[in-house]
């Protein structure tokens, strides 16, 4: 499988140049000049194997957002900060924030990559667990206070609701048919009557907003 590096730095050059040092090593790249909820947005639907954070980045403090992406524990991701501070307690700052990696600059692009590609052996060790917080758009689930969030207001689903409406974030690309729903949210049990799906989706649109759920016509349902 190709490895996926999503790199945000607002330096345009230095940005420009580690998009082509990964794209020529085979890496899947998706790069960002600067943090704001779009981007965030894109790179939780990236789900990359690695982020390249610029701790520098212009319009945001990288320490501060490399630990709230890792705290909402919505991506299963190293994150590496890039920075040209060497200061330690910078770097002491950075790990507690769940840094996997400080890389101080200028870096040879072969070590930079050796870096990376030596993070990506370690993928296996991670805990493959579900997001506590996953985001998509204006609409955002909170899996501890089992509440959803749509454009400023909150709401809280019966738990088949909640998991249904939480496979459909999870991969907002997915089209999912009845069947494939059923045996996720029911655990594997065989359904007699997949219409089922279709009311408890009718009852996600009706409190949650008619625009949150896409029906395929012949195939099942997809996040719009």
């Amino acid at each position: 499988m190709t490895p996926k590096i999503n790199i945000l730095s607002s330096n345009l050059s230095e940005l420009k140049n580690a998009q082509k040092l990964f794209e020529s090593e085979g890496f899947d790249v998706f790069a960002y000049s600067s943090v704001n909820e779009e981007n965030i947005n894109s790179i939780y639907k990236n789900h990359p194997d690695i982020i390249l954070l610029d701790l520098d980045i212009g319009n945001s403090d990288g320490i501060e957002l490399c630990h709230q992406l890792k705290k909402e524990n919505a991506l299963n991701s190293f994150i590496v900060l890039f920075t040209a501070d060497n200061e330690d307690y910078i770097q002491i700052e950075a790990f507690k924030a769940g840094a996997d990696d400080y890389i101080i600059k200028p870096i040879n692009p072969r070590v930079l990559v050796r870096r990376i590609r030596a993070l990506l052996k370690r993928k296996p060790l991670i805990k493959q667990s579900k997001p506590k917080i996953l985001s998509y758009n204006s609409l955002k689930i909170d899996r501890d206070s089992y509440l959803v969030y749509n454009e400023g207001a909150s709401y809280s689903l019966p738990r088949k609701e909640f998991e249904m409406l939480y496979l459909l974030i999870n991969t907002p690309q997915k089209v999912f048919s009845r069947e494939e729903i059923f045996q996720k949210v029911w655990d594997g049990k065989k359904c007699e009557n997949t219409r089922i799906i279709d009311v408890h989706i009718r009852k996600i649109r009706e409190k949650i907003g008619e625009n949150i759920i896409n029906t395929v016509k012949g195939v099942g349902y997809q996040l719009a």
